[in-house]
């Protein structure tokens, strides 16, 4: 090695070595200072470290030390010994020496069949593959890339037009697609079928988004009739018709497992069983619903997030299962009419004992995921149409169907106009605290973005990337790449 290159090392290693002594985790604590020999030693440990794992970064402006942080789990452990005396740390303290990890690696769960959701895991990876950057210790950071799901359809747009939007990490790989009918045969409101899949660079951790699906049940005799009636009911040309599928309302948890569960493969086994209460809250908000059930009829909503443990390749795993459901109860005759659809349908899975690490991005992904109010608009209105096509025929026959027909339209066009209502105006900030969500302005250009709470701190750059950080005294421009604009949080 040339004396220029050793020089630089040295450098770089004394650069880093704060950064580092935060990888080792709680060993920072006893950073108080160490003797001019142990510093030499911990440059020379540590110089095989970042020829080895940041050999073709650059010098200046934190390049090497964000290259330490992301190979954190490779450092070897002379090095980390090294720092920890260099830093003044007592090896003799009764707590151990650990190392903090980055966010744990999760199974890759498989894309389903239009007809089923059925994610699949892969088997577990180390935690020196994780994608991305530390979410549990303090100084921890996400970076992430706004992701977008594109519809082709001249009735929404002339050209291809996005339609759902979402954060994910910056470095995984994307794709989306929303296509009519493709989804688990359900009612015509879930015509507009969306699948999408995040995945990784090495391809071993993904996201991933099952369509929705809904039914109907009455418990008047005559209504429960008209249901299974295939007279009363428009067909298309994709279905041999558009009959809902018929059956007893569930709460979120029957609806798992008697319509989920024997779909997972391989098979799963139910661990527990938690009220979501953020993706409640979503749901409500993009549904215009009070932010909690009347009691009186009208829209209930029951969220749940479900764990999951099974064994793949022989190895334990674990997956979370998310899924609201969402039921409109309308009077008809002697009863009820209830129109139930099953949303916010994603899947996680995780090596055993790892699931949990993931908690902040999980809830970053999913608070994330917003339909464009356009696109709700657009289909709403299309589904809207279809019931007063169905009001229209139905008039015919029976007129108290008819008035049903025409109230179950006045719904959807209600949802239409929530949905521009919330681009106007926003929601407040209870609303934004019970979806784990707030309201960030970019000083430079006056725009606002809703961004998870989970972190207190956000930027921006002129990519399209965001990085959110737990540390006050993190600055993506002294360890990234790129010009970082810090968003300021507004308050309510």
């Amino acid at each position: 090695m040339s004396r220029s290159a050793k020089m630089f090392i040295r450098c770089a290693v004394a650069l880093a070595l704060a950064t580092i002594v935060d990888v080792l985790g709680p060993q920072s604590l006893y950073a108080q200072g160490g003797s001019p020999q142990a510093l030499a030693d911990a440059q020379t440990a540590c110089a095989s470290d970042i020829q080895k794992l940041c050999a073709g970064v650059p010098s200046g402006g934190g390049r090497i030390i964000a290259c330490l942080k992301q190979h954190q789990a490779e450092v070897s452990d002379s090095c980390k010994q090294a720092v920890v005396k260099a830093m003044g740390g007592s090896r003799t303290d009764a707590r151990p020496v650990t190392v903090t990890p980055a966010a744990p690696p999760l199974p890759e769960p498989s894309a389903p069949a239009p007809s089923t959701p059925a994610p699949q895991a892969s088997p577990s990876i180390s935690a020196k593959k994780a994608a991305v950057a530390g979410t549990g210790a303090s100084g921890s950071y996400l970076l992430l890339k706004k992701a977008q799901i594109l519809v082709n359809d001249p009735d929404y747009d002339k050209t291809t037009s996005p339609a759902i939007e979402m954060l994910i990490p910056s470095t995984w790989d994307f794709k989306g697609a929303v296509h009519m009918f493709a989804g688990k045969t359900g009612c015509f409101s879930e015509a507009f079928s969306t699948f999408w899949e995040a995945t990784s660079t090495d391809g071993l951790t993904k996201f991933q988004g099952i369509p929705n699906y809904a039914w109907q049940y009455s418990d008047d005799p005559q209504e429960l009739h008209n249901l299974t009636d295939p007279n009363r009911r428009t067909h298309t040309g994709n279905k041999t018709n558009d009959l809902c599928p018929v059956s007893k309302p569930l709460n979120a948890e029957q609806y798992f497992r008697q319509s989920v569960l024997s779909d997972l493969k391989p098979a799963m086994t139910v661990v527990s069983v938690e009220p979501f209460p953020v993706l409640e809250q979503i749901v409500r908000q993009r549904n215009g619903l009070p932010p909690a059930d009347a009691g009186n009829g009208g829209a209930r909503v029951d969220a749940i997030r479900v764990r999951l443990a099974f064994q793949k390749d022989d190895k334990p795993m674990e997956l979370w299962y998310s899924v609201a459901l969402v039921t409109q109860t309308y009077r008809v005759g002697r009863g009820f009419l209830y129109d139930l659809h099953a949303v916010g349908q994603v899947a996680l899975g995780a090596p055993k004992g790892e699931l949990d690490a993931n908690e902040k991005l999980f809830k970053v992904v999913i608070g994330s995921i917003q339909p464009l109010p356009r696109y709700t608009a657009f289909t709403n209105k299309w589904i809207a149409s279809y019931y007063q096509t169905q009001a229209q025929k139905e008039a015919a026959m029976d007129k108290i169907q008819a008035d049903l027909d025409n109230f179950i339209t006045q719904t959807y066009q209600h949802m239409s106009a929530n949905a521009q209502r919330v681009s106007d105006i926003g929601f407040h900030a209870t609303d934004q605290n019970l979806r784990d969500v707030q309201t960030y302005r970019d000083p430079s250009t006056g725009h606002t973005f809703e961004l998870s709470n989970q972190y207190g701190h956000a930027w921006l750059n002129g990519a399209n990337q965001y990085v959110m950080s737990d540390d006050p005294n993190f600055n993506p421009n002294s360890a990234l790449s790129g010009s970082w604009n810090e968003l300021q949080p507004v308050q309510p």
